[in-house]
């Protein structure tokens, strides 16, 4: 994941910050190499491995997708759009499977943080 500009949002450091740890503390909470890398995610330069996102959210009680909110949505819509295309390739099914999966597809986008577009095509 490449960062997409300078108000790329991240709730690390504020996290961490409230609850007085430095970044060496962190990185040896969650497993990383250094504090290096702790800053290179608090400052959205590099989006956390899964790992990590599961470390921070077994420490701070906050999930990844609120942790790092627009790394989940630059997911999130990556995912969405791949489903629309899926959705659109199964639009003449007649089969349960496909009905199940347009199911699904349909609460997917209902969920959707940033539903964009999609939502009024499926």
């Amino acid at each position: 994941m490449h960062k997409k500009s300078n108000s790329v949002l991240c709730y690390l450091r504020m996290h961490r910050r409230n609850w007085g740890l430095t970044q060496k503390e962190l990185a040896g909470l969650v497993g990383t190499v250094s504090s290096v890398q702790i800053s290179r995610y608090e400052n959205s330069k590099r989006a956390p491995k899964i790992e990590v996102a599961l470390a921070c959210q077994s420490i701070f009680g906050v999930p990844p997708s609120i942790m790092f909110p627009d790394a989940y949505a630059l997911v999130e819509e990556e995912v969405m759009r791949n489903m629309y295309q899926m959705d659109q390739a199964l639009s003449n099914t007649t089969s349960l499977s496909g009905f199940r999966k347009r199911e699904l597809f349909a609460l997917a986008l209902k969920r959707a943080v940033r539903p964009s577009r999609l939502r009024k095509t499926v």
